[in-house]
This record gives C-alpha cells, sequence and structure tokens, in this order.
C-alpha cells in the first residue's frame, strides 16, 4: 500500500471522528444516545438500514461466494423485500405503536421478566457473531496488504468505530452510515470498472464465460435438504433468517424507532430493501468478473479473491478508496451493532436486574457499556474468525441458525397468540434452542432449515407448555397482540381523526407494502432470464 493510500484511509476515518464529535452535541439523554430522540428522517434510516445489512462481509464475502457458487449465492438475500413486506404492514407499525426503547421490552410487556432476559441475551450472543464477523474482514484486508499483524489491526478498527459511537450515539451512528453507504457504491464501480479493463473481452462476453461455467444457473426447486442456496430453503429458511433480523433483533428496529413517524419507518424499508438488494446483486456480477479475471483458478479460501485483485490489479490512490470503502462497509455495522448491544444490555439486563426498575441508567454508564461490547468483541472476532477458510457469509449463518428461529419464535407467540405466557414461552426458547442443536447433530442438513425447526419447535412447545400453566389475564394481554393493537387503535375515540395513530395500524396493507412485494417478484423474473 503506498503512500496516498495510507492518507486517503486516515483522512476518511478522521472525518468519521469529527463527524462523532460534531453529533455528541445533541445527546443529553439516555434517548438522544440510544434513539436520537424519535427525529430522524426517513432517507438517512434508509441508507443506514442497508448499509448494517451489506457490511464489510457482503464487499469481501459476496464476490467470493458468486465467484464459487455463481448467482445461487443471491438467493441468500432473496426474501428480504418479502420479509420487509411483512414487516412493513404488520410488525415495525406495532412494534413503534408501543414506544420501547429497546425491542426486548416487549417481551416484558406482553409475557415478563424471563422471556425479556432470554431474548435480549440470545440478541446479544448473535451479534457478537456478526459484528465480531465485520471487524474481521478489513482486519484481514489491511494485513494481507500491509504485513501488520491481524490483531492490531483488528483493534484499531474497532476503537476507531468505538469512538465515533460513543460521542454521537444513534445520530453518530445512522449519519456515518450515510457517508459509508456512498463510499461503498464507490469502491464498487472502481472495482468493476477496473476488472473489465484487465480483460480482453467485454461486459457481456464475461457473463457468457459464467453461463458456460454454470454460474448463472440460481434458481434451483430442488427439495434436496443439503442443497446450498435452494429456492424453497431460501424462501422458507432465509425467511425467517431475515424476519428475525428485522423484527426482534435490536440492530435493525433501533434505527427504525428512530424515525419521526410510521410512514418515515415504511419509506426507510422499502428504499433500503430496494437499494441493498441491488447493491447484492452488484456483489455477485462482480463475482462472476472475477471468475474470468483469475480464469475459474480455485482459491483454497473464497475470501481471498477480492483481496488478492485489490493487491495485484488496483494502482495507487485508488486502491486507497477503495479499502475506505470496505472500512465503510464494515464500520456501517460494526458501530450499530455496538451502539444496539449497550442499548440491550443497559435496557433489558442492567436497568431490568441492577437498578430493579426504579431509575434509567445516565449517559456516561450507557457509553460506558458500549466500551465494555468494544472490548467482548475484540476477544470474540480473534477467537471466532481467525482461522476461518469458507465464506464469511456462510459461516456467520451457521452460527446464528441455533437462535435465529427461537427468538423469532418468542416474538410471533406473543403477536400471534393471546394464550402464551412467560413461563410457557421461555420454556419453547429452551426448547427450539436444544432442538435444533440436536437435529443439527443427528441430522446434518443445510443450516438455513435449522432456522425453521427452531421456529416450529419453539412456538409449538411454548404455545403447549403456556397451556400447562395460565399466566397472566387475557384482556391485560391483548394489546400486545397484533389483533387486539389493532382493534384498541381503531376503537379510540380520535382514531379516525388522528392521522398520525392510523398510521401505526398493524396488518394492514399498504403501498410501500405492496411495492416491496413487486420488487420481491422481479427480481425471480431477473433471476430466470439469465438462465
Amino acid at each position: 500500500m503506498s503512500v496516498i493510500d495510507f492518507i486517503i484511509v486516515i483522512v476518511y476515518l478522521g472525518i468519521l471522528l469529527g463527524l462523532g464529535v460534531r453529533l455528541s452535541r445533541g445527546n443529553e439523554t439516555q434517548d438522544d444516545y440510544f434513539i436520537a430522540g424519535r427525529s430522524m428522517a426517513w432517507l438517512p434510516v434508509a441508507l443506514s438500514v442497508a448499509a448494517t445489512t451489506i457490511s464489510g462481509n457482503g464487499f469481501i464475502g459476496g464476490p467470493g461466494w458468486s465467484y464459487q457458487s455463481g448467482l445461487r449465492a443471491f438467493m441468500m438475500n432473496a426474501s428480504i423485500p418479502l420479509v420487509l413486506a411483512l414487516a412493513c404492514s404488520c410488525f415495525l407499525p406495532f412494534l413503534y405503536h408501543i414506544r420501547i426503547t429497546s425491542c426486548y421490552e416487549y417481551l416484558q410487556k406482553r409475557f415478563g421478566a424471563a422471556s425479556r432476559t432470554l431474548g435480549a441475551v440470545g440478541f446479544l450472543a448473535t451479534a457478537l457473531i456478526q459484528v465480531s464477523s465485520m471487524v474481521y474482514i478489513p482486519s484481514l484486508i489491511i494485513s494481507q496488504l500491509t504485513g501488520w499483524n491481524i490483531k492490531v489491526v483488528l483493534i484499531v478498527i474497532v476503537i476507531v468505530s468505538t469512538v465515533y459511537t460513543l460521542l454521537g450515539g444513534i445520530k453518530a451512528v445512522i449519519w456515518t452510515d450515510v457517508i459509508q453507504m456512498v463510499i461503498v457504491w464507490g469502491g464498487l464501480f472502481a472495482v468493476i470498472f477496473l476488472a473489465l479493463k484487465n480483460l480482453d473481452i467485454g461486459f457481456m462476453e464475461t457473463i457468457q464465460v459464467a453461463r458456460e461455467a454454470g454460474k448463472l444457473n440460481a434458481l434451483d426447486f430442488s427439495m434436496d435438504l443439503n442443497l446450498e442456496n435452494g429456492f424453497w430453503v431460501t424462501l422458507l429458511g432465509g425467511g425467517i433468517l431475515w424476519m428475525q433480523y428485522y423484527i426482534s433483533d435490536q440492530s435493525q428496529v433501533q434505527r427504525l424507532f428512530s424515525a419521526k413517524s410510521v410512514t418515515e419507518v415504511k419509506r426507510s424499508l422499502l428504499t433500503s430493501g430496494i437499494l441493498m438488494n441491488v447493491m447484492y446483486f452488484v456483489f455477485m456480477i462482480i463475482g462472476l468478473i472475477m471468475f474470468s479475471v483469475f480464469q475459474g483458478r480455485t482459491f483454497d479460501n473464497t475470501n481471498q479473491i477480492m483481496i488478492q485483485f485489490i493487491a495485484d490489479r488496483v494502482p495507487a490512490g485508488v486502491m486507497g478508496c477503495i479499502i475506505a470503502g470496505i472500512f465503510a462497509a464494515a464500520m456501517s455495522s460494526v458501530d450499530s451493532l455496538l451502539n444496539s448491544m449497550a442499548t440491550v444490555f443497559i435496557k433489558d439486563i442492567y436497568e431490568k436486574w441492577v437498578l430493579k426498575g426504579k431509575k434509567t441508567a445516565s449517559l456516561t454508564v450507557s457509553r460506558n457499556f458500549t466500551l465494555v461490547m468494544a472490548v467482548f468483541v475484540v476477544l470474540f472476532a480473534t477467537l471466532g474468525f481467525l482461522n476461518t477458510t469458507a465464506s464469511v457469509l456462510a459461516v456467520v449463518g451457521s452460527y446464528i441458525s441455533y437462535l435465529c428461529g427461537a427468538i423469532l419464535g418468542m416474538f410471533l407467540l406473543g403477536m400471534l397468540t393471546k394464550r402464551a405466557n412467560d413461563l410457557g414461552v421461555s420454556i419453547g426458547f429452551a426448547a427450539g434452542v436444544l432442538g435444533t442443536v440436536v437435529l443439527s447433530k443427528v441430522c446434518p442438513v443445510n443450516y438455513l432449515w435449522y432456522n425453521v425447526t427452531g421456529l416450529l419447535i419453539t412456538m409449538a412447545a411454548g404455545y403447549l407448555a403456556s397451556l400447562l400453566k395460565p399466566g397472566k389475564n387475557l384482556a391485560e394481554t391483548e394489546r400486545y397482540t397484533l389483533l387486539g393493537c389493532r382493534r384498541e387503535i381503531l376503537g379510540a375515540s380520535t382514531a379516525h381523526t388522528d392521522k398520525k395513530l392510523l398510521q401505526e395500524i398493524p396488518c394492514h396493507m399498504d403501498k410501500y407494502s405492496w411495492g416491496l412485494i413487486l420488487f420481491f417478484v422481479i427480481q425471480y423474473l431477473v433471476l430466470g432470464t439469465f438462465r
């Protein structure tokens, strides 16, 4: 890496830190720090949601996965618009309406303390896995391009992400994500331009090479349970994975809570749903181009494909911009997860069990816990990903499949049923996690199917266990179900004159939901034309 490349990266990191300092001036309360006082407009929220989902794993792991598996790698994200349509029409208006900071506060309101704590602990475990992988990617790149020790690089990246997150809170997370999304797109186009410049053939000829190698066959309707990214496993297992992410994962729900209104939330979901899947498809195209660049050469580690291209084929100056883009993709996920992990620990564990609900934690304490989460990230990344040779995207998905279905099952039991209670749901969660672990040992299949089994076991066991010992009065808990909330809003004396309140009605399809469903269908039509 040349001196000019270092300067570009350092200037970029300096801008992020400066923005954190600037935004720290508006943080006076815990609500400002965690949900920006519900003051954010839809566009920055949309860009932040998309940036967090893509991450550095997508920038490096996406093309690597596509190089190996072709467009079938895109199927992992294909169900996102459908999931967002459900979130847009049903779940997020409901969660926004009940005015919570952590989505696991809902489990307390609907069930009780045990369910809330289990949900929070489950989130912290999955978040540690995700954020640690997102730190690993840029660390790997810089280490291999400079010869620096990867552990030292990893620590530096976490420190920079932590500092501007500590200073500016969720506002810094969202606005830095906006900047980083722009930089990522610039890096994408730079990679495509330079890759095609290195070839003697044009773009369409590159696609033809990929077609002849079978890389464009994305749609496979086989019922083989071991099939990677088949239509059914990505629709069902992948759909549950993304539903858990956008409905019951604090890292995504928190930034949507920061929006000014439910309409702003819906605009954000529509925009981010389209943007991030278009971006992920571009990652896939880059992987196909790389297949021609390296003439189908076999790599032991698919994460090395983009790294080697950057090291060998990118000139000075441009390399710095691309590495800044990789930093941007990674840090846009690291910052949000750090902030969300601190939010959950403060609201669902510290205030609940240490302060006993008597008061809220100070802004200083909230920042201190963000710093503690950063230390855990460094330790977990060092232990969990330094020897990874498979696509990071696939590794992360397999890790969190043991918890994904169980966490989502708790929320769906609360939103869709009236009789589920704290004890029953806690039993269902434990059964879902343990059952999935056992099934993975005795019946090894594609890891996405474990999301399905985890959800089904949790919901079945949780509901049946709830019937054995009835919990809270049904009249008290019904308002925390989707249909109960809907009836309450429609029955309110001011409901038909309060337009803002009507926007919060769950189970209502509107133009935003239909737009996402239309985009969901268009994706499959496009993939079908590539065959």
